[in-house]
C-alpha cells in the first residue's frame, strides 16, 4: 500500500509539474490570458526579417506583437482562380495584436487611419531582424487602397519600407534622367556657339568689323589733315561710295544672322532650364528619401560601437547577461 501511495504522489507531482510548465510557456509567450486588439495589413514587398512575435511599435514604444504572417492568395483566395495573376493577390498579409493598455482606452485606430495612420516594415539595427512601425504620414500622398475581399480584422494600410522608398527614388531618378535629351540639348548649344564663333572670327561679322575699322582709320586720317571742306567732300564721297554700301549690306546680313541665332537662344535656354529643374527635383527627392535610411544606419553603427566596447571591457557579459541594478541605499 505504501508503494502505491508513493507512486500516486509521484505521478501527481509530475502531472502538476507538467501543468505548471505548460502554464509558464503560455504566460511567457505573451499570448495567453491577454486580451488585445487585432489588426492586419498587406505588404507588396518582402517582409524578410519579420516573424511571429516581432514587435509592433509606435514611435519606438512597443505596443503589440505580430501574431501571423501569410500570403493573401492563401488567406483570401479569389472566387475566380484566374484572378490570382493580379498583383493584389501577390501581397503578404501580416496580422498583429495591440495591447489596449499601451494605447489608452479611448484610442480609435479607425479615425486615426483617416488622419494618416500607416504601418511599415522597419529594420532592427544591423541584425537582419525587422519589426512593424506605426506612424502618421500624409493621407493624400499615401491614400487608402480598396480591398477586394472581406478582411477578418480592421485593416491598417501599409506604406513601403524606407529601403523600398530609396530604391524607388533611385529608379525614378534614373528614369527621369533617361527621359532628358542631353545629347540634343548639348548638340543645339554647341551648334549655336559654333555659329556665333564663326560669324565673329571669319564670317560676315568679322569682315564688317574689319571694313568698319578701315573706314574709321580713313576718316581719322582725313580729319588729321585739317582740310575740312576736302574732308567733308571725301566723307560725302565715301558715304555714297560702293565700299560703304557693301559694308552696310554686310552689316545687314550679319544683323539678320545674329537675329536668327538670338531667336533660337530662348528655346535652348528653356530646354536647359527644364533639364536642370528635372535633375534638381530628382536629386532633392533622392536626398529626402535617403535621410531616414542614413539615420537608421548611423543609429545601428552607434549601437554596434557600444556593443563592441562592452564586449571588450567585459567579455563575460555574453554569458552572465547584464549586471543587476545597484541596490538603493535605505
Amino acid at each position: 500500500m505504501e508503494g502505491k501511495g508513493a507512486a500516486l504522489r509521484t505521478g501527481l507531482f509530475v502531472l502538476g509539474g507538467i501543468v505548471v510548465l505548460i502554464g509558464a510557456i503560455f504566460i511567457l509567450s505573451g499570448n495567453a490570458f491577454r486580451s488585445g486588439l487585432n489588426y492586419e495589413s498587406y505588404f507588396a514587398e518582402s517582409v524578410q526579417g519579420l516573424d511571429v512575435g516581432s514587435a509592433v511599435k509606435f514611435r519606438g514604444v512597443t505596443i503589440g506583437k505580430v501574431t501571423d504572417i501569410g500570403l493573401v492568395s492563401a488567406e483570401y483566395p479569389p472566387a475566380n482562380p484566374a484572378d490570382l495573376v493580379q498583383p493584389v493577390y501577390h501581397q503578404v498579409v501580416v496580422r498583429f495584436r495591440v495591447d489596449p493598455k499601451k494605447i489608452g482606452p479611448d484610442a480609435n485606430f479607425g479615425g486615426a487611419i483617416d488622419h494618416g495612420l500607416r504601418v511599415q516594415v522597419a529594420p532592427q539595427g544591423i541584425t537582419g531582424l525587422a519589426y512593424l512601425e506605426l506612424s502618421f504620414v500624409s493621407p493624400t500622398q499615401h491614400p487608402v487602397k480598396p480591398i477586394a475581399w472581406h478582411p477578418r480584422s480592421l485593416v491598417i494600410p501599409s506604406i513601403p519600407s524606407t529601403l523600398t522608398q530609396v530604391q524607388d527614388a533611385v529608379q525614378n531618378f534614373l528614369t527621369n534622367m533617361n527621359g532628358v535629351k542631353f545629347d540634343q540639348t548639348v548638340k543645339l548649344l554647341t551648334s549655336t556657339i559654333d555659329t556665333l564663333n564663326q560669324e565673329i572670327t571669319t564670317g560676315d561679322a568679322h569682315q564688317a568689323i574689319a571694313n568698319a575699322n578701315g573706314l574709321l582709320a580713313e576718316l581719322k586720317s582725313q580729319v588729321a589733315q585739317a582740310d575740312l571742306p576736302a574732308t567733308t567732300a571725301s566723307i560725302r564721297n565715301l558715304a555714297d561710295g560702293a565700299k560703304t554700301n557693301a559694308i552696310l549690306d554686310q552689316l545687314d546680313r550679319t544683323s539678320r544672322e545674329l537675329a536668327t541665332a538670338t531667336a533660337a537662344m530662348p528655346a535652348l535656354l528653356a530646354d536647359t532650364k527644364a533639364t536642370v529643374a528635372t535633375a534638381n527635383r530628382a536629386t532633392a527627392t533622392l536626398t529626402r528619401q535617403m535621410m531616414p535610411i542614413l539615420r537608421n544606419l548611423d543609429q545601428a553603427s552607434s549601437n554596434l560601437d557600444e556593443l563592441s566596447e562592452t564586449l571588450k571591457n567585459n567579455p563575460a557579459v555574453v554569458l552572465r547577461g547584464a549586471p543587476p541594478p545597484p541596490r538603493m541605499p535605505r
